[in-house]
């Protein structure tokens, strides 16, 4: 099975990474009490890491290499797309050769660190947005920490949330 590419901020990584590890979990709290059972609540979930190794190939890998190396020195957070996963805002905290190129080959391993909503103020707020280009319904759900469902719920007028045309008006709440 062939995946699309992974991309970060419009790059993409043409050869999908030969290792990739997601990783994430939930912050719990357990109470005890001496006269009663134990009690636990969930603080919310730790932003995810995403790590791995690949290669760029061919005669411009240094080109490419350098290119997702001015990402990371740029330090923003960016959209990440991965094969069979919804988009998610990323930061490129860590990025390093692993090996000189050779034979038109460059190994490299990358740690991503998922990125908080950028938007947590806009919830229970009603406004609409105005979409750019690259942005999809998922870009938009997910920066402003709304539900899929309820985007498409109040927007009944988008057929398709991978498809938003220049300038269409998103309502968020």
């Amino acid at each position: 099975m062939r995946f699309a590419p992974m991309r970060f901020s419009g790059m993409s990584l043409r050869h999908n990474p030969e290792k990739l590890s997601i990783s994430g979990s939930d912050h719990v709290r357990v109470y005890h009490s001496p006269c009663c059972d134990a009690d636990s609540r969930s603080l919310g979930r730790e932003l995810r890491r995403i790590e791995g190794e690949g290669e760029f190939c061919g005669k411009d890998c240094i080109t490419q290499y350098q290119a997702l190396e001015q990402l990371h020195i740029r330090s923003k957070r960016a959209k990440l797309i991965m094969p069979h996963m919804e988009p998610m805002y990323a930061y490129l905290k860590e990025l390093k050769m692993t090996a000189k190129p050779v034979d038109d080959v460059l190994s490299y391993r990358f740690l991503f660190i998922e990125a908080q909503s950028p938007r947590p103020e806009a919830r229970n707020t009603e406004f609409y947005l105005t979409k750019t280009d690259g942005e999809s319904l998922w870009d938009i759900a997910y920066a402003y920490d709304v539900p899929i469902e309820r985007l498409t719920a109040l927007n009944p007028q988008i057929p398709l949330i991978d498809e938003l045309s220049r300038g269409e008006r998103v309502r968020i709440c």
